[in-house]
C-alpha cells in the first residue's frame, strides 16, 4: 500500500506554491501593478479582488453617439478592465461597444445574449424606452451625468452616492455647530434632505455654495464673521494700546466644517481657515478631494483633516493606461467606474475596486470610498 510521507507533502506543497508565484508575477499586468516601492494594505486588496474577479461574462456597451469626455473615459475604463482579466486567465469571453440611438436601443437589446451596459452620459431628449421597463438581469443602467430615468433595471450613478451616512454614525450633526461647504447646490441638497429624513434640524447658515473663482480667504473670513471679530480687535488695541496676536472669531458656535469639492478647490480652500486663524476645526473632507497623481498635491495642504476618498485617488498604480496620471480627477473617476463594474459584475457583492467596495441594495449600486487622514505631512489610509 503506497503512502505518502510528511516530507513529501511539505516538498509537494512547496513546489506548488513556487510555481503559482512565478505564473502570476510572471504576468506583466501584475508585476508591473505597484507604483511604489512599497505597496500598502489598499493597494494590495485592490489587487487581490481584481486578481479575483474572474471573466465569466459576454458585455455589450451601449452608449448614445456623443462624444463626451465622460463617456470616452467610462469606456476607456471598461475596455482596460476587460483586457486585464483576459491577460490574467485566457478565455472565450468577447467585450463589444456600440453606438445607438433611442429608436433602436429595445430593438438592439432584444438581439443581444451578452450582458448588456447602457451608458448615459446625459438622458437624450424624449427618451423612450420601454423595453427598460421590465426588469431584465442582463441589464445595467449606467448614469454618469446628474440626470436618470427611473426603470425598473439595475443601475448605478456617482451622483446618487450619498456619503453623509458615514458622517451620521459619526454623529457629526448630533448639534448645530457644523458649516457645509459644497461647489455643488445639488451636494447642499442631497445633505439638507437626508437630515430631514433623519429628523436632525438644521439652519439654511450652515451651508455654504463657494465658487472655485472666489476668494476662499474672504469666503471664509465671511463665514465665520470674522470682519467683525477683526474689528473688535482693533478697537480692543487702540483701548489698550498693546498688539493682540490673535483673532478671536464670532461664530464660536462651529466646530465642525463638512467640504464638498475637488482636489483642486480643496488644496486652496483649507490653507484658507489656517489663513484666518482658525485652527480649532473638525474639518472633514467628502471624495475627490485629494489626487495623489498630480504633482501639486501636498499633504501638507490637507493637513489636520479627514474623512473618504477614492482608492484610486491615493494610490499610484499601474492599470496599463499609459496617461492616466495627466487625466483631471472626474476622468480618473469616471474611467475607474467603466474598470470597476466590468470586475464587479463578475466578482459580486464586497468586490473592493478603485473607488471602494461595490454592494448592490435592491437594484441600486453603492460605492464605499475609503478613510483618509492627513497627519505629520503625510496621509493615512484605512480599510473601513
Amino acid at each position: 500500500m503506497n503512502s505518502t510521507t510528511p516530507k513529501k507533502i511539505l516538498s509537494l506543497s512547496i513546489i506548488l506554491l513556487i510555481l503559482s508565484c512565478c505564473a502570476s508575477t510572471s504576468n506583466p499586468r501584475i508585476s508591473s501593478f505597484y507604483q511604489d516601492n512599497n505597496p500598502n494594505d489598499v493597494s494590495k486588496k485592490l489587487l487581490r479582488n481584481i486578481s479575483s474577479a474572474s471573466q465569466n461574462k459576454d458585455f455589450q456597451l451601449f452608449f448614445f453617439g456623443e462624444e463626451s469626455i465622460k463617456t470616452k473615459k467610462f469606456l476607456e475604463g471598461a475596455r482596460t478592465s476587460f483586457f486585464f482579466q483576459k491577460s490574467l486567465n485566457r478565455n472565450k469571453k468577447e467585450i463589444s461597444f456600440k453606438d445607438i440611438n433611442n429608436s433602436n436601443l429595445c430593438e438592439e437589446i432584444r438581439t443581444s445574449s451578452s450582458f448588456k451596459i447602457i451608458v448615459f452620459s446625459k438622458v437624450p431628449d424624449n427618451f423612450l424606452a420601454n423595453c427598460l421597463d421590465n426588469f431584465n438581469s442582463d441589464i445595467l443602467l449606467v448614469y454618469l451625468g446628474k440626470e436618470k430615468n427611473t426603470f425598473n433595471n439595475k443601475f448605478v450613478t456617482l451622483q446618487n452616492q450619498n456619503y453623509f451616512d458615514d458622517l451620521l454614525s459619526e454623529k457629526i450633526f448630533d448639534k448645530e455647530n457644523f458649516i457645509f461647504l459644497s461647489k455643488d447646490i445639488d451636494e447642499i441638497e442631497k445633505l439638507s434632505n437626508t437630515l430631514k429624513s433623519n429628523e436632525i434640524s438644521f439652519q439654511n447658515s450652515e451651508f455654504l455654495l463657494i465658487d472655485e473663482s472666489n476668494n476662499f480667504e474672504n469666503e471664509i473670513a465671511e463665514a465665520f464673521d470674522l470682519n467683525n471679530s477683526k474689528n473688535r480687535k482693533e478697537d480692543l488695541e487702540r483701548v489698550i494700546n498693546k498688539d493682540l496676536k490673535f483673532v478671536s472669531r464670532s461664530r464660536i458656535d462651529i466646530s465642525k466644517v463638512i467640504v464638498s469639492s475637488s482636489s483642486d478647490i480643496a488644496n486652496r480652500l483649507i490653507p484658507a481657515f489656517k489663513y484666518n486663524l482658525l485652527f480649532d476645526l473638525e474639518i472633514y473632507n467628502l471624495p475627490n478631494h485629494y489626487d495623489v497623481w498630480k504633482k501639486t498635491s501636498s499633504p501638507v495642504d490637507l493637513e489636520g483633516t479627514f474623512g473618504l476618498e477614492h482608492p484610486v485617488l491615493l494610490n499610484r498604480i499601474n492599470l496599463g493606461t499609459k496617461d492616466f496620471y495627466s487625466y483631471s480627477p472626474e476622468s480618473k473617476i469616471n474611467y475607474s467606474l467603466g474598470f470597476d463594474l466590468i470586475n464587479f459584475l463578475n466578482y459580486g457583492n464586497g468586490y473592493f475596486g478603485l473607488l471602494g467596495e461595490y454592494n448592490f441594495v435592491n437594484n441600486e449600486i453603492e460605492i464605499s470610498p475609503i478613510n483618509v487622514s492627513f497627519q505629520k505631512s503625510n496621509f493615512i489610509q484605512s480599510l473601513n
